[in-house]
């Protein structure tokens, strides 16, 4: 099963916290599949990154004094990711700023993109790794399941009623109805 941002906000040794409601997000926006996660504090990383990918921040492009927020800023910011199509946005703490701003997680759930806060002690390194080996172990068990399959089929084909076995064990693999259909279109 592919990565979600689920997956990540689930892992205990990650310690990530969701900071935009999610009920208020977008239907299934936790459970995305993620490809790849990508650190930036560009003023603009969109034309950096690609749909489907989780964006990591420490926030210097937004500077460290709270005082000087600008709203509109942050806004633009969330809503070129949004149109880049990621799938979340994590801000790492107590490196640029103590806490996630405020005008941030608004920001966020203005534009239905989820926001979790990365505690300094989770380097950002560790998420991306976690993704990637997450995906890696994804691929790896569909190419098992797909060596499996064909082995247990090519097997079924050999039996003396090789046709009948060989759609009733891909059926069976499947999990689904199997029919096969003759150039006259019978089944």
């Amino acid at each position: 099963m592919k990565p979600t941002v689920r997956t990540l906000l689930g892992r205990d040794d990650l310690a990530l916290t969701l900071l935009t409601d999610a009920a208020s997000l977008p239907a299934h926006a936790l459970d995305a599949a993620v490809p790849w996660v990508h650190s930036s504090d560009l003023a603009d990383p969109a034309p950096f990154i690609e749909p489907g990918q989780v964006l990591l921040t420490t926030g210097t492009q937004f500077g460290a004094d709270s005082g000087s927020d600008d709203p509109a800023g942050f806004d633009a910011y969330v809503a070129r990711l949004a149109g880049a199509g990621v799938s979340a946005l994590g801000f790492g703490t107590e490196v640029v700023r103590d806490g996630t701003p405020a005008l941030l997680v608004e920001a966020c759930a203005r534009h239905g993109v989820p926001l979790f806060e990365v505690p300094y002690r989770t380097p950002f390194i560790r998420v991306a790794r976690t993704i990637a080996e997450l995906n890696a172990a994804d691929a790896n068990a569909r190419q098992a399941w797909a060596l499996q399959a064909q082995r247990a089929i090519s097997l079924a084909a050999l039996r003396p009623d090789g046709l009948g076995a060989t759609l009733s064990e891909l059926s069976n693999r499947l999990g689904t109805w199997v029919g096969l259909v003759d150039a006259a279109g019978a089944l």
